[in-house]
């Protein structure tokens, strides 16, 4: 008891209070965009470009490192939004930082579904607020964070289960946190994206619901490892609950489902990288946290079928690209499940692949953004295998569809903050779904856009206006034609924030 107790009080008082920083800037902030853009011009590559959350404290360390003297009028007017976002609390060391933040956002979308390139129905008025109530602390190398999430998409989302009962309320962004030189340990629930904010990724997204996990981060900019391993919505006879009392798969038990991912970055410059990532959804009536599947030095094909095999298991692997050439910026990430090699049945390689590249220009970026998801991606013959959680995929939300997307971002300067978005997007949508059941031996189909395929073209603007760090408005709206049927989508959204946070004495 003596050995933990000094192990717990050299982990308290490791660095002084000063420097730490080691809050997560949620994956759903809206600097993240202001992020990507100071990236495409260089700056801020401090940062993992394609792993986030970010700690506040590498933020306000990649700002402090930018020439400010060399940045334009947009280019200034980011940083500094950025730079509120993850503004530190001045204290001595010995002192605590203590805060919290209140977020308010509303949304008028004519669609059932948030995902204008899919709508679906066709209300007129369709109103989701959230808001959100956190309060956080920090000493030295830990901290932790609180955070009560209230909206009315928890239980009006078409594609997921309802995952709030009362005021429409959830935790989320809630964890305790340990950051120091090259080791990050964070228990908790929140929302990781394995690829660049905004785009498509093929392991891990900011798509689901966030999910209660364990996270460990070996290493620093050049080299590192990462594991997760988070915990699922069980199932029963191949159908997932909702964890209510009253439903009678709790009752009658259920299958354990788990998810574990690894990745390994490789990064010799700064505007060069390359990773190898792994995941696997393991399951059993036994299931439960597993030591194997959290070690990120474990490679998942020489571990997880071997003996000992206490749980059944579906694998994914994947690898990402990213690099900057001057003004250009690419992004590209490959998933394969199974390749078929030995010629048995009829299942051909299962795979995803998204992609992107950007020019950033002084007052514009071109780009355009790829994706293909082959028609049995992220399924599984066993239902408690499909990459979902609570019914929302932990990569894409659909599978058998390829997409494309040209898309400009116009920057005004003499109106800071305003941001005009024309775009053209083309969807090929066949007829296969993550949620359908495995298609068996028998059963001839494409290995991507199977049956009766549907296309849809997609012809928007989106304006942003964000002049202060406090505030910001969001609109967009465009034209969908389904094979010859058209309807307008659109959405309009406004937020707010508003932050405190002091620092307080802190006797050990």
């Amino acid at each position: 008891m003596r050995t933990c107790a000094c192990l717990i009080l050299m982990l308290l008082t490791a660095l002084p209070a000063a420097g730490q920083r080691n809050r997560l800037l949620h994956v759903h902030d809206p600097s993240y965009e202001y992020i990507v853009r100071l990236q495409r011009r260089g700056h801020l590559l401090e940062l993992n470009p394609t792993a986030t959350p970010y700690r506040h404290g590498a933020v306000a360390a990649a700002i402090a490192s930018v020439d400010t003297t060399r940045l334009s009028p947009s280019e200034g007017h980011w940083l500094r939004l950025v730079r509120y976002a993850v503004r530190q609390v001045p204290r001595d060391a010995g002192e605590a930082a203590v805060g919290y933040y209140f977020d308010g956002q509303a949304s008028l979308v004519n669609s059932d579904r948030k995902e204008l390139l899919r709508p679906r129905g066709d209300t007129l008025n369709f109103f989701y607020e959230g808001t959100a109530v956190s309060g956080w602390a920090e000493f030295g190398s830990l901290v932790t964070d609180f955070s009560i999430w209230h909206s009315r998409y928890y239980e009006d989302d078409p594609d997921g289960l309802d995952v709030a009962l009362r005021l429409y309320a959830r935790s989320e962004n809630t964890y305790v946190g340990y950051h120091r030189h090259w080791l990050s340990a964070y228990v908790g629930r929140w929302n990781q994206h394995w690829g660049v904010p905004g785009e498509a990724a093929t392991v891990l997204s900011n798509n689901p619901r966030s999910q209660d996990q364990l996270y460990l981060k070996l290493g620093g900019g050049r080299l590192s490892v990462t594991g997760v391993l988070s915990e699922l919505d069980s199932a029963t006879d191949g159908l997932y609950f909702t964890g209510r009392a009253e439903d009678d798969s709790v009752r009658a038990g259920s299958t354990r489902r788990y998810f574990a991912a690894h990745r390994w970055d490789f990064r010799p410059g700064r505007r060069f990288m390359v990773s190898f990532m792994e995941s696997a959804i393991y399951s059993g009536p036994g299931s439960s946290l597993s030591l194997k599947y959290l070690n990120p030095m474990h490679v998942f094909s020489f571990v997880v079928d071997n003996r000992p095999k206490n749980d059944e298991n579906n694998g994914f692997l994947a690898g990402l690209l990213w690099a900057q050439i001057s003004r250009l910026t690419i992004h590209g990430q490959f998933m394969v499940d199974d390749i078929n090699l030995q010629g048995i049945g009829r299942e051909s390689m299962t795979f995803a692949m998204v992609g992107s590249a950007v020019v950033a220009l002084p007052k514009l970026d071109v780009g355009i953004a790829l994706e293909a998801v082959s028609a049995r991606a992220y399924n599984a013959p066993q239902p408690e295998g499909r990459y979902l959680y609570l019914q929302r995929g932990l990569a894409t939300q659909f599978s058998d569809y390829v997409s494309s997307t040209l898309w400009a971002d116009v920057y005004l300067d003499t109106v800071p903050g305003l941001r005009l978005k024309p775009h053209v997007a083309i969807l090929y949508q066949g007829e296969r779904d993550i949620r359908q059941p495995f298609p068996s031996n028998d059963e001839l189909l494409d290995n991507i856009l199977d049956g009766q395929v549907a296309r849809t073209v997609r012809t928007a603007a989106e304006i942003m206006y964000q002049p202060v760090p406090w505030a910001w408005a969001r609109a967009e709206g465009g034209f969908n034609s389904t094979d010859g049927n058209t309807r307008f989508a659109g959405s309009l959204s406004v937020g707010l924030r508003f932050t405190l946070q002091a620092a307080l004495p802190l006797a050990l």
